[in-house]
């Protein structure tokens, strides 16, 4: 364990490791054989594949988890709010890597100066395994969920989580944009960590979201009136 915890520190200290490729050089893993709920999606909240990958790290040794600030506004043709129908994640990864995934979303605690920092969860999915990997590559990673309605007004962080392999996961690619402040966190076992001072890029975490529909009173609410109930 000694072994690993040091490596790991190394490898924080590293620049990022160029791939061989820099979009996805292997086939769409789907998690699940079941299609999103909505084949076209609304929009993509979170930091979306955008061709424009830096390379990847390899760190993925153990439990780890990946947010990024997710933002229900950001889709402003839904009128109630959005639903999650599959969460993203773009990862490099080698031949014959196996892996546990879930996804989550946690409150977004505003710190001050427009930062915002991972809270507690509020909506959990199920988890799926990942098999199958014949060549190394750039993989997409799809995780079907039909999360609860997120309400306008409120921001969430959407987080990947990547249970203990079973074999060796290179680690995520990230966007050559620069690290925006307070957007991504990164968790390997002792609390939330600032990507910034890690990668020199953002991860690729997102959500295809479709429209939440009008809700009508035998339904549930949506977590942030259910939340305001308590203030």
């Amino acid at each position: 364990m000694r072994t690993l915890i040091i490596a790991a520190l190394l490898l924080l200290s590293l620049p990022a490791l160029a791939g061989p490729a820099l979009t996805p050089d292997g086939p769409t893993v789907s998690i699940q054989s079941l299609e999103p709920m909505s084949a076209n999606f609304i929009c993509t909240p979170g930091n979306a594949y955008n061709a424009n990958a830096a390379g990847y790290y390899n760190l993925y040794n153990y439990t780890e988890s990946y947010a990024t600030l997710f933002d229900p506004a950001s889709c402003p043709t839904c009128a109630f709010g959005v639903t999650i129908t599959r969460v993203r994640m773009l990862l490099r990864l080698n031949a014959a890597a196996t892996f546990q995934i879930s996804a989550s979303l946690t409150e977004a605690i505003d710190a001050g100066g427009g930062c915002y920092v991972p809270g507690a969860v509020v909506a959990q999915s199920g988890s799926a395994s990942v098999s199958g990997i014949t060549a190394a590559g750039g993989y997409y990673i799809n995780l079907n969920w039909a999360s609860p309605c997120l309400e306008p007004g409120y921001k969430y962080f959407l987080v990947f989580n990547l249970g203990e392999p079973g074999a060796l996961v290179a680690g995520p690619y990230v966007d050559n944009d620069g690290v925006s402040a307070c957007r991504s966190w990164y968790k390997g076992g002792a609390g939330w960590v600032n990507v910034a001072s890690m990668f020199v890029g953002d991860p690729f975490v997102w959500a295809e979201t479709d429209c939440c529909e009008q809700p009508v009173p035998e339904q549930a609410q949506g977590w942030g009136t259910i939340k305001s109930l308590f203030r």
